[in-house]
């Protein structure tokens, strides 16, 4: 008894290496959260490719971190009958949210025009 039908199972893709995003600054000092839903592509070499704001909230303040981000990811590509394949129309939803600290920041300038 072997392993019957084991090189025709479907593999879905991992992911190996994914950075952040870079919170941009003026939403960081303007105190604005939200979040951005992509999709994009996966190379059988496990690259990114294709990547596309489905939805973001609020529109065009995180657009370009989280694209910069997903662009950077790499995945251990998805595996069709052994061999590797792209895998399309991926999508996952990146929350940009300031952490405590980041909400009681006062930026040096803040303060000057609190003065």
């Amino acid at each position: 008894m072997g392993l019957l039908g084991c090189a025709s199972a479907t593999r879905a893709p991992v992911l190996l290496a994914a950075e952040g995003p870079i919170y941009p600054e003026y939403a960081r000092v303007q105190q604005i959260e939200g979040f951005v839903t992509l999709a994009y592509d996966l190379t059988p070499s496990g690259n990114v490719v294709n990547v596309r704001v489905i939805k973001a909230v609020p529109a065009g303040v995180f657009d370009d971190a989280a694209v910069n981000a997903v662009r950077a990811w790499r995945f251990l590509p998805m595996q069709h009958k052994g061999q590797p394949t792209a895998a399309l129309q991926q999508t996952s939803t990146l929350t940009f949210k300031l952490s405590e600290d980041q909400r009681n920041f006062v930026s040096p300038m803040q303060n000057d025009r609190a003065n």
